[in-house]
């Protein structure tokens, strides 16, 4: 029997996953509250027993304890923890009963139907904007830069619901049509990491479950093309953004990249980025440090851009801030997730999704600071605290 404040702090757990979609306020306010109700409750003995031989847990309590211990060598530190909610998670993992658990990923697949539905009304609301290629589209919550990274998580789930045969009857044909809107919703926008993170999505997820079924699978990677083919003919935003990602790249010139150049800036930001990183490679500038360091970079010539607040790259800003030293510890989050990951049953619903997290942020992370951006940090953490905890995917096959 749970007590009201245990009760309280599920239901906002709940809830918090409904509103990573499309609210900044509502991911920091119920946040808050959780923390609130879990220090309010105390058995702090009892919570942190039940983690702490969890490696997932201990390697998001050392990302923590690596960012206090890098102020030591930051003089103007600047959103040092911006990523605090990514510090939250062996906190969240303990904050409600493995029964809320798992209903939170369901929260936030619904949050995103809801989202998603917001986007199909601005499109149609401005259909032949759209179909001259403009960038008109409307957002609930966050732009097309997280938007597109949790459609595509929000597609992992529903695909692994379908590749495992969760669903019968009217749930399995409601879930298909929810599969397809979303799909099709990804190639109407245009955030190029998602699209880039879905399509490995669809390869990893259908690998994983019909490697040993080669002409589904065979069918399943062929759907995929025919996906591609058809966002590239009939979406005009997709193939606009396609076409202009292949000749910005190819035309790169670090000299001469402009502000129009979303490609280029962002490999000018990396290919400096790590000539910064190779000034102090073994502790880095310090907690909070990317800003300045890279102020400084400027000003002493090495760059042509304008400076930036960080490099587009979450890898890059790693290794900035914390050199080796500290990228082995960033590292170790996604290495102790694939860990657990292979703990888990195979009857456990969401093993895939387990897998595929981590793959999907190292992937995405080379295009983007996603563990600092609010939505896709609180996506990454909120998953990270449900689908790795041991009394979730032990208790979900007893």
């Amino acid at each position: 029997m749970l007590s009201r404040v245990e009760l309280i702090r599920s239901y906002l757990f709940v809830a918090l996953g409904f509103l990573i979609p499309f609210s900044t306020a509502g991911i920091s306010i119920l946040s808050a509250f959780i923390v609130l109700l879990w220090v309010l409750d105390r058995n702090y003995a009892k919570k942190i027993e039940m983690h702490s031989d969890n490696p997932v847990y201990l390697a998001f309590f050392a990302f923590f304890i690596l960012h206090l211990v890098g102020l030591l060598w930051t003089e103007q530190p600047i959103n040092g923890f911006k990523n605090w909610l990514v510090f939250l998670v062996p906190l969240l993992a303990t904050a409600v009963p493995r029964e809320y658990a798992m209903k939170g990923v369901y929260a936030f697949v619904t949050g995103m139907m809801v989202s998603e539905a917001y986007v199909y009304f601005g499109i149609f609301q401005n259909w032949e904007t759209w179909l001259s290629g403009a960038y008109a589209i409307k957002y609930l919550g966050p732009d097309h830069i997280s938007y597109n990274p949790m459609l595509a998580m929000s597609v992992a789930v529903i695909l692994t619901t379908l590749l495992a045969g969760c669903y019968q009857g009217w749930k399995k044909w409601l879930t298909i049509f929810f599969f397809l809107t979303m799909t099709a919703n990804m190639f109407m926008t245009g955030g190029r990491a998602g699209q880039v993170g879905f399509i490995f999505i669809w390869i990893v997820l259908s690998v994983y479950f019909l490697y040993r079924r080669p002409v589904a699978l065979a069918g399943m990677l062929a759907s995929l093309v025919l996906v591609l083919a058809l966002a590239f003919n009939y979406s005009p935003i997709f193939n606009q953004r396609a076409n202009q990602a292949v000749d910005q790249f190819v035309a790169y010139d670090s000299q001469s990249v402009s502000n129009g150049d979303p490609i280029g800036i962002r490999l000018a930001f990396a290919e400096h980025s790590f000539k910064l990183f190779s000034e102090e490679p073994w502790v880095g500038h310090g907690t909070g440090s990317f800003e300045n360091a890279y102020k400084d970079y400027w000003e002493r010539g090495g760059v042509p851009l304008e400076p930036t607040s960080n490099p587009h790259n979450n890898h890059l800003l790693i290794l900035v801030q914390f050199g080796l030293v500290g990228f082995f510890f960033y590292s170790a989050i996604f290495l102790a997730q694939l860990i657990q990951f292979n703990k888990m049953p195979d009857k456990y619903e969401f093993k895939a999704v387990a897998f595929v997290l981590p793959l999907f942020f190292i992937l995405i992370s080379m295009y983007d600071s996603y563990l600092w951006g609010h939505h896709t940090q609180a996506m990454f953490a909120y998953f990270s605290s449900i689908l790795y905890r041991e009394d979730v995917f032990r208790s979900d096959v007893a």
